[in-house]
């Protein structure tokens, strides 16, 4: 069997994404970085953007194709519900988690937090405060759909898990983030037990100090 292979930045949640879905579907796999923008990447995504697969003359970019492929291309434990409902609330949380929560607490809050200054790149501390009720906003909608569930498509673990877990972390290493993820209790004891799973320490990006 052809070797599948991630092109990506370990740190960057859609890249771990797609390798938490590798790991949950028993898929081998190796990631390669790549410079996000660069000429190389252009020539895999039409956008420069992360992550992309490739597997045999297979080559599949944006995160969530790629995760639907992992998913329907190799056996394994099934990631997406069989029951229509199931499978249009899973993508309904992967679209929020795209459309909603990435801009509003990735580039909102952990970019400005955790990257730029690594970077030495200035923060607008006014735009950060601002976008802190909506961050707010962000984890308590997330929150509020496990209560009824015990994952974001019922009670079985699907892709869209996949799409929020990489997010939640690095909310918790920010000062702001920390006690807003803390007032979410069914959020903090579900990803506590999607930690738990031997695919998170198999894709916890090692950050650099």
């Amino acid at each position: 069997m052809a070797d599948v292979v991630i092109y990506g930045l370990a740190p960057s949640t859609y890249t771990r994404t797609a390798r938490l879905a590798c790991e949950e579907k028993g898929v081998p796999h190796r990631l390669e970085e790549i410079e996000i923008g660069s000429a190389r990447n252009f020539s895999m995504h039409p956008f420069g953007k992360i992550p992309i697969l490739e597997h045999g003359d297979a080559r599949v970019f944006e995160t969530f194709a790629i995760a639907r492929y992992i998913d329907e291309a190799f056996k394994g434990p099934a990631l997406q519900p069989a029951d229509a409902k199931a499978r249009a609330l899973m993508t309904a949380w992967i679209s929020a988690v795209l459309d909603y929560a990435y801009p509003v607490i990735v580039r909102g809050l952990i970019l400005p937090r955790l990257v730029f200054p690594r970077r030495g790149v200035p923060v607008d501390e006014a735009a950060v405060k601002a976008n802190l009720p909506k961050v707010e906003q962000v984890l308590k909608a997330l929150d509020g759909a496990l209560a009824t569930n015990r994952y974001f498509a019922g009670d079985a673990m699907s892709l869209a898990d996949l799409f929020v877990l990489p997010i939640l972390p690095y909310v918790g290493m920010t000062e702001e983030g920390r006690p807003l993820l803390a007032q979410c209790t069914r959020l903090s004891r579900w990803q506590d037990t999607m930690l738990a799973r031997k695919s998170a320490p198999a894709t916890e990006p090692k950050l650099a100090a």
